[in-house]
This record gives C-alpha cells, sequence and structure tokens, in this order.
C-alpha cells in the first residue's frame, strides 16, 4: 500500500537590511531637484508659516523681515513670454510641462529651434518621440512659424496656416536653396513645374515672415535666469552658484525662547539653512565634475562634447547616481556657448565610438555633420556613405544607417535633394 505525500505548509524568516528614509530626508532629497527659482518658491511657503525663517535674494518675490512680500520690477514681456503663456492654456500635465520648457529655451530670437531634437529630449529626460508628437502640437502656437527646425519648416508652417500648403508649395520650399543659385525656371525644371505655378508659390512666399520670432525683439530676457555660470578665471574655468537668484536664511540671534512653538520653529530654520548650505554644495560639486569633464567644450564649442554617464560622475563624487540625475535634471547653466541645461551634458556615444577613450558624444557628431553638409559642393553632395567616411576620418566613427538617422533628426534632405545643377552653380 502506497502512501500519498504529504504537503505541508513551514514558516521561514529571512532576515534583511531596508532603509526608512524619515520625512525630513525625503525634504532634504527633494530640494536637489529644484531649480533657484523653484528653491525660493518653496522657501516663501515654509517662510509664510515660520515666524523664525527670514529669506534673501530671488527674482520677483522677496520676504521682508516683517512678512511682507515686496515686487521686483518685471521685464516686458518677450518671445518665450508670449509662448509660454500659449502652451498654459495648451498642456495641463507636468510632464509635458517640463519638456516644454526645454523646447522654449531652444528657441533663438527668429523663433526657430537652436538644437536638434534629440539634443532636447535629452535634456527633458524624455524619449525622443515624445519630443516629436510635442514640437507638433507647440508648431501651432501663433504667429505660425514658431518652433521651426530650418527655414524650410518655417515656411512651410506658415503655408499650412494660410491654407497653402499645396504640392507644388512642398515641391518649391524643398528646392528654395536652388532658387538663389539657379533662379525661377531652374526651381521649376527641378520640381517638374511649370514656371506660373512657381511665381505663384513664390509670390505667397514672398507674403511670409522667415524670422517670426524677430517681432518680439532680439534682446528678450531668457525664460528664466541661470542657476549656475560658468566663467572663465586665470586657473582655468570657473563654475559659480547664481548668487542673484539663489535664496539665503537668515536665522534670527539665538536667545532663549519661552514658547515651544517658537523654539521648534527656530529649529526648523536652522535644519532649513543646513540642509540649503548642503544643496548648494552638492550642485556646486555635480556641476564642476561635470563641466571640469567637458572643458572641450567650453574651449571650443558643441563639437568637442564628450559622451559622459551619470554613474561616471557619480563615481567620482561617491554619490548616487540617483542624486546627479536630481541635480542635473532641471537646472540652467550659463556657457560661453549659450544657456544649456545641465543634463544636456551628459550624452552616449554611438555605437560605433563607444571603443575610444574619449568618445564624442551623439550631439557633437551631429553638430559636425551639420557643418560637413552646410561646406559641400552644391554640384555634388556627399551621400551617406561618404559622409560616415568623412567622420571617420576625424576621429568620429559613425556607421551609415546612423548618419542617415541623425541627418532625418537634423531636417537634412538626402543627397539627391540637396543636388543643385552644375551650370546654376557655375553661375552663382
Amino acid at each position: 500500500m502506497t502512501q500519498s505525500p504529504r504537503h505541508s505548509l513551514a514558516a521561514r524568516q529571512t532576515q534583511g537590511l531596508r532603509q526608512h528614509l524619515s520625512a525630513r530626508q525625503l525634504q532634504a532629497i527633494a530640494l536637489l531637484h529644484l531649480t533657484n527659482d523653484g528653491l525660493m518658491a518653496h522657501l516663501q511657503r515654509r517662510a509664510e508659516v515660520n515666524p523664525m525663517l527670514r529669506l534673501r535674494g530671488g527674482q520677483s518675490v522677496m520676504t521682508e523681515p516683517g512678512g511682507a512680500e515686496a515686487e521686483q520690477p518685471q521685464s516686458a514681456p518677450g518671445l518665450q513670454d508670449h509662448v509660454l503663456r500659449q502652451i498654459r492654456l495648451m498642456i495641463s500635465d507636468s510632464a509635458s510641462l517640463t519638456l516644454a520648457m526645454a523646447f522654449i529655451e531652444a528657441l533663438d530670437a527668429n523663433g526657430w529651434l537652436d538644437r536638434p531634437l534629440p539634443e532636447i529630449a535629452t535634456a527633458a529626460g524624455r524619449s525622443l518621440p515624445e519630443a516629436r508628437a510635442l514640437l507638433a502640437r507647440l508648431q501651432q502656437v501663433e504667429p505660425a512659424g514658431l518652433f521651426a527646425r530650418d527655414l524650410r519648416e518655417c515656411l512651410a508652417l506658415q503655408a499650412e496656416d494660410r491654407g497653402q500648403l499645396s504640392p507644388a508649395m512642398l515641391a518649391v520650399l524643398a528646392r528654395l536653396p536652388l532658387l538663389a543659385t539657379g533662379g525661377l525656371r531652374a526651381v521649376a525644371e527641378a520640381a517638374g513645374l511649370r514656371p506660373e505655378e512657381v511665381q505663384l508659390c513664390l509670390g505667397q512666399i514672398r507674403r511670409m515672415n522667415p524670422k517670426p520670432g524677430a517681432a518680439f525683439g532680439n534682446d528678450a530676457p531668457p525664460l528664466r535666469e541661470p542657476d549656475l555660470i560658468v566663467t572663465q578665471a586665470p586657473e582655468g574655468w570657473r563654475v559659480d552658484l547664481n548668487r542673484s537668484t539663489l535664496p539665503a536664511i537668515l536665522l534670527p540671534p539665538r536667545s532663549p525662547v519661552p514658547d515651544a512653538k517658537l523654539r521648534a520653529a527656530r529649529a526648523e530654520a536652522e535644519w532649513l539653512a543646513n540642509v540649503l548650505e548642503r544643496r548648494n554644495r552638492t550642485v556646486l560639486a555635480v556641476a564642476t565634475e561635470v563641466l571640469r569633464r567637458q572643458h572641450g567644450f567650453l574651449d571650443q564649442g558643441p563639437g568637442s562634447l564628450i559622451a559622459l554617464r551619470q554613474a561616471e560622475v557619480a563615481a567620482a563624487l561617491s554619490l548616487h547616481d540617483s542624486t546627479i540625475s536630481r541635480v542635473s535634471r532641471h537646472l540652467l547653466v550659463a556657457t560661453p556657448h549659450g544657456m544649456r541645461s545641465l543634463c544636456s551634458f551628459f550624452d552616449a556615444a554611438p555605437l560605433a565610438a563607444r571603443h575610444l577613450d574619449l568618445a564624442p558624444s551623439s550631439a557633437a557628431i551631429r553638430h559636425r555633420l551639420r557643418q560637413i553638409i552646410a561646406g559641400e559642393n552644391p554640384a555634388a553632395p556627399l551621400s551617406d556613405a561618404a559622409l560616415a567616411t568623412a567622420l571617420w576620418r576625424e576621429g568620429k566613427p559613425l556607421a551609415r544607417r546612423t548618419v542617415t538617422k541623425f541627418r532625418h533628426e537634423l531636417g537634412i534632405p538626402p543627397m539627391l535633394s540637396r543636388r543643385r545643377p552644375r551650370a546654376a552653380t557655375a553661375e552663382a
């Protein structure tokens, strides 16, 4: 007679370590991802309920010793303010607003984007498809033509807004460079259109504005002040916190306080002052290490950006990767080559370049690719394979299919669309 197997429940005891963060530790961590403006707003809210907390600094509103708020003069609305008002009516979720802010910061004085789409997506910590989807929405703001990546796209957006984006208009816009060298007939022949069709499109184009952002003034202030400033000192590049927008906590003199609530308020103020100082030290240490590694960018510009991972900076500073991510996500840095988000300095190298010790970043290769195409012979433009060869010779290895991908992201047409007749080139 066989015995059926017995199934029994056994109690098991496991032992492990788990870290539980206190409410104050969580608050201290939360301060790391705040910009100077965000930090001031956060501390102002704390000061409203803490009579022992006094603030100094900030851009628009300051808490006076008596608790009153002093308004600072506001600058006249510029392009970025104009765009921001419309975007806030279009977008409500915070994630999309963060990405939209990265787009706004990339606007130049003409209203065009001065950075490639992948770089903007990286700066906001979002994917490229998400950036493409949001860009399509942003290109609906008024006036038409804003957020364009080049002249062709700027004029196409205006033509679409006016109901003039016909197949003939698309063909003419794709051959605008040929118009300057070969004239109307050369465009008609290349596009397979009648001269009168091209003439009609050109008449409509002349009534468009190639610089829709210029109407708001070229000296418009940036969307917000930088959180960090890079300057050149005798000993090299120097990174500083922007003290003009950075709040400071003023603690009252220590004296016996009989009231228990006031003692607790002073203890909180002292704790906040300590946390703020630690936050500032961490931000400055991270930014200094990042820009020390990206000194080529400071010396020569975007074409010298190298691949850099957050884990490398974290290891150098003995910090956790998440700390680097929090610090770099939203901070703006004023550099000799324009305003950039701190997280834009983190970028991977293309697969073909990852074996190099100081591999160029994808953003640097895109920048150089744009330069090579801008300087090519119009009568004999380079194929994607030839562009890959040219980049390899410069120590920027890139596969041909990756060249095609980067060229598409930059909004640059393929070789055949860039070719101009040799006779037209000679006449120019």
